[in-house]
């Protein structure tokens, strides 16, 4: 499964004003630099938590499984489905009924139901846009002050780890503050 963004429609969980509030800043010369931190502390977020943190339009490619009607996602919350494409055997894309897919929410994900014989019409794959992600006022507290935490260390380190590769470490307190939020893994 892969998952390809393709739009964000709400505002990050924690604003630009919010950020320099927190660092202490009251220039404006670093507001890219600062907005770039924040991005990247929320992704860092997301990775960590399997959580969409802003609401979103997604792409989901797959190929069908014959022995299952089952997608199993492993980010939530999934929204609903807007769109999909089938491909037959030459690679020649046909639309799909979005009505025909269903989502099921799951503790730690999404299931994506399929429709009856999928893999038959399909069989070079799929591909499911789904709106995803949480609106910015519904993001709990303790994510946000996470992200803050990490997009401070990011700002702090600026000097010796380049942007790409930000946020450079995470601190301890931003690791307890995400730790309740995390998807077991097996």
């Amino acid at each position: 499964m892969i998952w390809i963004e393709l739009d964000k429609t709400s505002a990050e969980p924690v604003s630009l004003a919010e950020a320099k509030a927190f660092l202490r800043l009251d220039r404006d010369d670093e507001d890219a630099l600062v907005a770039t931190c924040l991005k990247a502390a929320r992704q860092a977020v997301e990775a960590e938590t399997g959580l969409v943190l802003t609401e979103r339009r997604v792409r989901i490619a797959f190929e069908p499984d014959p022995a299952s009607a089952v997608l199993a996602i492993r980010r939530r919350p999934i929204r609903s489905v807007l769109e999909a494409i089938g491909f037959d055997e030459r690679g020649t894309a046909a639309p799909l009924d979005p009505a025909s897919f269903r989502l099921e929410a799951k503790s730690f994900g999404a299931h994506l139901i399929l429709p009856p014989g999928l893999a038959g019409r399909a069989p070079n794959g799929v591909e499911v846009e789904v709106r995803a992600g949480q609106r910015a006022e519904d993001v709990p507290e303790a994510l946000k002050l996470a992200i803050l935490r990490l997009a401070a260390a990011a700002f702090e380190t600026r000097g010796t780890v380049g942007p790409a590769l930000q946020p450079a470490f995470m601190p301890p307190l931003a690791r307890a503050l995400i730790a309740p939020f995390r998807a077991p893994r097996l």
